[in-house]
């Protein structure tokens, strides 16, 4: 079973790092949740999910034998189904956010900043986008202690102010605790919850450092051409009470969704193996 952990992970986080830390489109004024999440982008991303999860998992080092293929496939058969996780997820938010976050929210979306970075988020959100995201989002991180320490020190802000890195190492450890744990069971082989999260954070080292990573390379390569004075509003949007509340909200609702897909894929996964 051990052999099959790191896969599982690496599923996990992939799944985490197809949700960009802030998501944005075409602004368009909203005043319900559903309406904030077609705003924002939400909907375009939940849509790529399971094709994005796919393809990372088929181009992965080390092509995956046949009839693991064959079984992820099959177990991948209404996973992740961006209708029904957007449904669930607004019921979820349902009543979390009063009237006056959800018109502050929308304000901020319609207004000129937030499209401009609503419109630089979808630019780099493409999937020609993600490996020059990744390499040049990395050159620019390793260049900015020197060359701009202020902006390197504001990209972190903005992390932090949506708890970006811990909420991202929960939802991957969920999600990897509730793909193995259905995958034990299916084999017939269940463990107690603390032996299968022992076994999980072993082969997880170094899933936060990952996830900080990648935060923060994305952050680097997608606004690399905003001024200091907009990514200070822009924090301060996220930073703001109704801000806060959206992504705290989203973030948790978002997790526990993905979860549920996540151990209903493991166990038609392993079912599916035979």
């Amino acid at each position: 079973m051990p052999s099959l952990v790191s896969p599982l992970t690496r599923m996990a986080l992939v799944l985490y790092c197809l949700v960009p830390v802030f998501a944005g489109t075409v602004a368009a004024q909203a005043q319900t949740i559903s309406e904030i999440n077609k705003a924002n982008g939400f909907h375009e991303i939940l849509m790529g999910i399971g094709p994005g999860f796919t393809a990372a998992v088929k181009s992965a080092p080390g092509t995956p034998p046949q009839k693991v293929q064959d079984a992820l496939a099959a177990a991948m058969e209404g996973a992740f189904d961006p209708e029904k996780m957007e449904a669930a997820i607004e019921a979820r938010m349902a009543d979390k956010l009063s009237a006056r976050d959800l018109s502050e929210l929308a304000s901020f979306y319609a207004s000129p900043l937030g499209k401009q970075v609503t419109a630089l988020e979808i630019q780099a959100s493409s999937p020609q986008a993600r490996e020059a995201k990744k390499i040049e989002g990395a050159k620019i991180l390793g260049e900015l202690p020197s060359r701009d320490p202020a902006r390197l020190a504001l990209y972190r802000k903005m992390m932090d102010d949506i708890s970006a890195v811990d909420t991202g190492e929960a939802v991957a450890l969920n999600m990897g605790y509730a793909m193995l744990s259905e995958m034990l069971g299916a084999a017939g082989k269940p463990l107690p919850d603390d032996q299968v999260m022992a076994l999980l954070r072993k082969q997880t080292e170094g899933l936060r450092r990952d996830i900080d990573n990648d935060a923060m390379e994305s952050a680097a390569y997608i606004y690399r051409d905003m001024s200091m004075a907009d990514l200070k509003l822009y924090d301060a949007f996220l930073a703001s009470p109704a801000g806060s509340r959206y992504y705290d909200q989203m973030q948790v609702a978002l997790g526990a969704v993905m979860t549920d897909e996540a151990r209903s894929f493991g166990h038609r996964f392993f079912v599916a193996l035979g």
